[in-house]
């Protein structure tokens, strides 16, 4: 994969950081930078859940069937915050992949 293409990531938290253009209900309008995203937070949300596997709950405010039940989603919900925000750079790893097979699709060298 190559990751020549893909823009710097800014050194400090207080750089400038370019917004992405945004479709219906805060969702990129590209498409493409669309699928990344949502690949990004399914990932990052299945690396959290594996993380929080082993943490044990219990005490007077944790732990049950309910904090089972909904601690999925709540991952699901932290993968989708961490790739919106794009500090890790999967998404657009995955976009510039996708960018580049469509180019070669274009051109006919991909078989």
């Amino acid at each position: 994969m190559d990751v020549s293409a893909l823009p710097p990531i800014p050194a400090t938290a207080t750089a400038a950081r370019t917004v992405p253009d945004r479709g219906v209900a805060g969702r990129p309008a590209d498409p493409v930078q669309r699928v990344a995203q949502e690949f990004e937070a399914m990932m990052v949300g299945q690396m959290l859940d594996s993380m929080f596997a082993g943490i044990s709950t219990g005490g007077a405010f944790g732990g049950g069937q309910a904090e089972k039940t909904w601690r999925g989603f709540m991952l699901q919900e932290y993968g989708k915050a961490i790739a919106a925000a794009g500090s890790l750079g999967i998404g657009r790893m995955v976009q510039a992949d996708v960018a580049r097979l469509y180019g070669q699709q274009a051109e006919g060298t991909v078989r």
